[in-house]
């Protein structure tokens, strides 16, 4: 009823009056949204000795990783065999901090899993030392845009609005947010994969004779394989310890016993706290009230499948939700039209670029909206990923890093994941300092500059031999 009224609005307008703000800040990198491609993007750029501002509109970074409680750290490793290492540089020296203090692991695995308050710890760690003045609790709100070139945005938090001057941005909003509102193009499709919210199940006695910690690699490869059936139901979930009846989960919800789920996947550090991904919302994580109505629905479905699961999967009898993520995770929305669109048969051909910044190596993994539950991914070699895609066709003063930029589809099911965001963050924060430095546009930058820098940071930006 509340959002029919305000449907039923929505003709409605008044004129705001004309004001002037406050410049608060003049700064060579504006990183806009903190989470694994806004850390990557900020410290890249400040390690260039850029001056670099970083908004995230929560008073922590880490994005899904943290605040969407995302703790399997997905594609850092190939999930073929030999289990290439695919992803260094800004994410994966985040990834060997959170391992020396406990917050992670480390292997050859497909996921790795962590936690996420150390992963936040981390991340301020990361950008302290590297010099980034970070401004939490702070919503990017309108781009400045003068003659189609972003100069800056205007913000807004507890201190009012202001403006903060760049001469580069950097999107890293996942929703494209400044690349929609700068005015460049973008395309959504019709069909959006679900929206999921992650939680903890807390004082539960998974299988004792079971380990939670050993690796967990797939049996495929080295060529690349479309994963389904069986054997994606026995290598669904990173903890071999939680016996799951998939066939009677599945058979329950047909039977309208279950909201939609799927999965479910689980993982987790600790023995005794299972991390349950298998809340499933079909909802546009773009739009205002659908994410709202996701985030209530998400809640509520959360606490229908504990009291399910605690009547169906051994050692939960006693379990509880200890921890739900503070923000429904949003896998699919707004993607930038940039130089170059990287498409699902680049990444099954392993394309090769004389711009790539980095490596993808995660499925082509499109979670669907129906009632299945599990669902066949394509499983592809390391596969490059182009700068153009970084970048807008129709816009100066401008990148994107992260789930907005410039693929189809396909390509977005696999670079969507957290070590991926990464790869594309940590060169677009390289890419706007270099142009910062030398006063060029975005796509007037050498590559052969930017892939030379990215290499001194220790970016992975050769194929596996």
């Amino acid at each position: 009823e509340v959002y029919r009224k305000m449907q039923d609005t929505k003709q409605s307008m008044i004129k705001e009056s004309a004001r002037s703000i406050p410049v608060l800040e003049k700064v060579d990198v504006l990183v806009v949204g903190g989470g694994p491609a806004g850390v990557a993007a900020a410290v890249g750029a400040a390690r260039c000795s850029k001056r670099v501002l970083l908004i995230e509109r929560y008073g922590f970074l880490g994005g899904m990783w943290t605040a969407g409680l995302v703790l399997t750290l997905a594609g850092f490793n190939s999930w073929l065999k030999p289990y290439h290492r695919c992803v260094d540089g800004i994410g994966g020296e985040w990834l060997r901090r959170a391992v020396k203090k406990g917050f992670a692991e480390d292997n050859p695995g497909w996921v790795l899993n962590s936690e996420p308050e150390g992963m936040k710890l981390i991340a301020d760690e990361l950008i302290t030392e590297a010099g980034v003045i970070p401004l939490y609790h702070t919503w990017a709100a309108t781009p400045i845009v003068q003659n189609k070139r972003v100069r800056g945005v205007c913000v807004e938090n507890v201190d009012g609005r202001a403006a903060i001057l760049a001469d580069i941005t950097v999107d890293c909003t996942g929703n494209g947010d400044m690349i929609y509102r700068a005015g460049s193009a973008w395309i959504k499709g019709n069909t959006l994969q679900p929206l999921t919210l992650a939680f903890d199940f807390g004082n539960v006695h998974p299988n004792p004779e079971i380990s939670h910690e050993q690796p967990r690699c797939l049996p495929i490869g080295p060529e690349p394989v479309l994963l389904s059936g069986q054997l994606l139901k026995t290598n669904a979930s990173r903890r071999l310890d939680v016996e799951l009846d998939y066939d009677k989960f599945n058979q329950d919800r047909l039977e309208g016993n279950l909201p939609l789920f799927g999965g479910p996947w689980v993982g987790g550090l600790n023995k005794d706290v299972v991390w349950m991904n298998t809340v499933r919302v079909v909802a546009d994580g773009s739009v205002a009230e659908e994410l709202t109505a996701a985030e209530i629905r998400g809640r509520k479905d959360a606490f229908t499948l504990m009291d399910y699961f605690k009547k169906s999967v051994p050692g939960f009898e006693r379990g509880r939700i200890q921890r739900l993520a503070a923000q429904i995770g949003v896998r699919e929305t707004r993607r930038l039209k940039g130089l170059y669109v990287l498409t699902g048969d680049d990444v099954r051909r392993c394309t090769p670029f004389p711009d790539a910044i980095g490596l993808g190596c995660w499925s082509i993994d499109i979670h669907p909206t129906g009632t299945q539950t599990n669902h066949s991914m394509y499983v592809p070699l390391p596969f490059h990923i182009a700068y153009r895609s970084l970048v807008p066709a129709d816009t100066g003063g401008l990148l994107c890093a992260g789930r907005c930029i410039s693929v189809d589809r396909e390509a977005l099911a696999s670079v969507r994941v957290g070590a991926t965001c990464c790869v594309t963050g940590h060169a677009a924060g390289v890419a706007a300092a270099l142009c910062a430095d030398k006063a060029l546009q975005p796509a007037e930058l050498s590559h052969d500059d930017l892939r030379a820098e990215l290499r001194n940071q220790k970016a992975i930006l050769d194929l596996p031999g």
